[in-house]
């Protein structure tokens, strides 16, 4: 895995770039962003309802269209006019085999925080679905949907925003303001509180360190698009109680005191998230500096 310092994939090709953006720039221009995204993102998305309203798009295309109209303006205008026809930042090379072991990280963290919320004895079972050729198809469109949208914000926060920052500031300040960043932005389009917060910014400390040790974006993206899937798609955790209108095939509802099960926020909304987070960016941040992950992971190429 790759050092969090100068030598780093993303900070060298960051470095390599035609021309630069400093950091303090790209992160201004990132809150502009996402203010812009969730104010005409509404609007765009009635647009889209008016354009297809004689389409009678299924419950999965409607939802798609939702997720384009909040994605396609702030990744779109970072990827056309920053990273690819601003900056020309060359792409970090890295193994497809990190795609990999960012589904089992996003795996393993999400089954460790949902086995520490049945230790604390919130876990409910409601019910298994009967398999079906419409509910795996519907669950499949939604395991594609959340893939489009969890690639949209890796790409923005790990791939364009973090390395600029990094160049700038260095790694460990990138990764903590734009994981903080990351977590501000779903308060402001969610509203969620404060337990919630702190996970979704501990989540985008994780996957921003899956992608300086891995030295891309696959890890990363992988790991955020396996945490939610599995929570929706696998257990029906979100909506908290419910399930989401596209199906599950399982449905787990999280209940007793709001610290403990999340509430409407579910496993974002727990303390015991907070704890398994923690464990996993400790595990990133400091393992590789341990004689046996040195032996078993060969430092990866810096470009």
């Amino acid at each position: 895995m790759q050092s969090l310092d100068d030598q780093n994939a993303w900070v060298v090709a960051a470095n390599a770039a035609r021309r630069h953006i400093p950091g303090s720039l790209a992160l201004l221009i990132a809150v502009v962003t996402f203010g812009f995204t969730l104010k005409s993102a509404p609007a765009i998305y009635d647009l889209a309802q008016s354009l297809t309203g004689n389409m009678h798009l299924s419950i999965g295309g409607i939802r798609l269209a939702k997720s384009l109209s909040y994605f396609l303006p702030l990744n779109g205008t970072v990827a056309i006019f920053g990273y690819l026809w601003y900056e020309r930042r060359p792409w970090p090379k890295a193994r497809m085999s990190w795609f990999g072991f960012g589904l089992l990280a996003g795996a393993v963290s999400f089954l460790l925080a949902l086995g520490v919320a049945y230790e604390l004895g919130v876990v409910r079972f409601i019910s298994r679905s009967a398999l079906s050729a419409p509910l795996l198809g519907s669950i499949g469109g939604a395991v594609l949907i959340i893939g489009l949208r969890t690639f949209g914000e890796e790409f923005f926060f790990r791939a364009w925003l973090q390395p600029l920052v990094a160049r700038s500031w260095g790694a460990p300040a990138a990764l903590a303001a734009t994981s903080i960043l990351f977590g501000l932005v779903h308060v402001a389009s969610r509203g969620i509180p404060l337990v919630a917060m702190i996970n979704v910014t501990l989540a985008g400390a994780f996957f921003g360190l899956l992608a300086f040790r891995t030295g891309g974006l696959a890890a990363p993206f992988a790991a955020h698009w396996m945490w939610n899937a599995l929570e929706q798609c696998m257990f029906g955790l979100t909506p908290n109680p419910g399930i989401d209108s596209m199906g599950t095939f399982i449905d787990l509802d999280l209940v007793g005191p709001t610290l403990l099960s999340g509430n409407g926020d579910g496993l974002n909304g727990s303390v015991g998230t907070i704890v398994v987070l923690i464990v996993c960016v400790a595990a990133l941040a400091f393992a590789p500096r341990l004689t046996f992950w040195r032996q078993a992971q060969p430092q990866a190429p810096n470009a």
